[in-house]
């Protein structure tokens, strides 16, 4: 008898074991569930490039005069928006590779489907390894040229666009400390926020091109103070043939891209109750970023109808000033000049990219918060200017005979934090 219930015991044995192990690994894991509700109501005095219902407010729209000679973009607006409202899942745990385990996944409801918002989207999204001086990361997360350190305090969910990149996209992230300072390189490939080209807004350019967006950047913390600076380099391919009128309806296989590089220096100063910050950027053909910016056709091949391309020059500056702990006042500045592209332009209908008919750009932007417990009221004045212009192809595309537009905009927002 004992024999053959020998074999059973081992086999239960086995089993407790197993499950407790198991029950020990999973002890391992840790999820957490964070967020907030958040709503805001908004006030425009003018009609404006926006996207989200109104809730990501750009820059305001050029004048567009009537038969009788009214502005139809001068009319204002009201709006009430809670799609900005988070959930945020942090999952940490167990150790691999002798690293730290996290996991990050985060979604709003800001996705639309036939012109309806408050739909689930995914905004981040990815897994990194912590060894003590080094972090890998890879998945869906800011676009380093965000700089999650260095990014504007403000009421607004915009985040301080057009004047400071505001991208998400799928990557390769690594990043090393050493002393006082952090070495960061990236391969960034595009999801929803995607270059602009001949078959609009897309993600298959940078695809086509067979190179991801690189990105190397350096920090230097010491103690109160962070400074930095970073180089960006994209190429993407807008077509891989072209058939047009010039060629008789023959299709040639093309390769042209347009390859552009972008420079960023940034600083922080931080103490407990004060902290004032800023970057400067002189970028080419950073749209994504939804910043202002493009290419254009620099010239065309007679026979076979290949286009060659050149970048739009911008140069964009921010700072922000914040003090207060549960009580705060802010002020946020942002300014942009489009400096024209590198080569003479070939016609207005073959320039892609954002309002690469404005001259320049600013936003004067004061905010005050007031934050008790869990719960927060905030309240911003935005006002935004647009120089409008003609863009002159002959000379390298700068804008010239400029008109100002503005809009002023007051947002009261309401945000629960869980």
């Amino acid at each position: 008898m004992k024999f053959y219930l020998r074999p059973l015991v081992i086999l239960i044995s086995i089993i407790a074991n197993q499950s407790f192990a198991q029950e020990v690994e999973e002890k391992k894991i840790d999820f957490k569930l964070s967020g907030f509700i958040r709503s805001d109501f908004y006030y425009d005095s003018r009609q404006n490039v926006e996207a989200l219902e109104g809730l990501l407010h750009i820059y305001p729209k050029d004048i567009n005069l009537d038969p009788n000679g009214n502005d139809l973009n001068a009319e204002s607006s009201i709006g009430l928006v809670d799609i900005a409202s988070r959930l945020t899942g942090t999952i940490t745990g167990p150790d691999v590779f002798g690293a730290k385990l996290l996991g990050y996944l985060e979604v709003d409801f800001t996705g639309g489907i036939d012109g309806f918002t408050a739909r689930v989207r995914l905004r981040n999204a990815y897994s990194k390894l912590s060894w003590e001086k080094t972090d890998v990361l890879i998945g869906r997360d800011w676009h380093p040229m965000f700089v999650k350190e260095v990014s504007p305090s403000v009421i607004s969910i915009n985040t301080g666009i057009p004047f400071n990149a505001f991208n998400r996209s799928p990557m390769l992230f690594v990043s090393h400390k050493l002393g006082d300072f952090k070495i960061i390189g990236a391969a960034i490939y595009q999801s929803d926020y995607a270059n602009t080209g001949p078959d609009g807004k897309s993600a298959k350019y940078i695809k086509n091109s067979g190179i991801p967006n690189l990105h190397i950047q350096l920090q230097f913390n010491p103690g109160n103070f962070l400074f930095g600076v970073a180089a960006d380099y994209k190429s993407i391919q807008p077509r891989t043939a072209v058939d047009t009128s010039l060629t008789s309806g023959i299709t040639y296989v093309t390769s042209s891209k347009i390859n552009s590089i972008s420079y960023m220096g940034y600083f922080k100063y931080q103490k407990p109750k004060f902290v004032v910050k800023g970057k400067a950027v002189y970028g080419q053909n950073l749209s994504e970023n939804i910043m202002l910016g493009g290419y254009g056709v620099s010239s065309i091949d007679s026979i076979t109808g290949i286009e060659e391309y050149t970048p739009f020059n911008h140069l964009y500056l921010w700072t922000n000033v914040v003090y207060g702990d549960k009580f705060k006042v802010g002020l946020f500045g942002g300014y942009t000049k489009n400096l024209g592209a590198n080569d003479h332009l070939l016609d207005k209908k073959r320039n892609y990219g954002m309002a690469l008919d404005i001259a320049y750009l600013y936003r004067i932007a004061p905010n005050i918060t007031y934050r008790i417990k869990n719960f927060q009221l905030g309240l911003e004045l935005e006002y935004t200017v647009a120089a409008y212009g003609t863009i002159d192809l002959v000379d390298y595309g700068k804008v010239k005979k400029t008109h100002e537009v503005d809009n002023k905009r007051i947002l009261f927002s309401v945000s629960h934090y869980f």
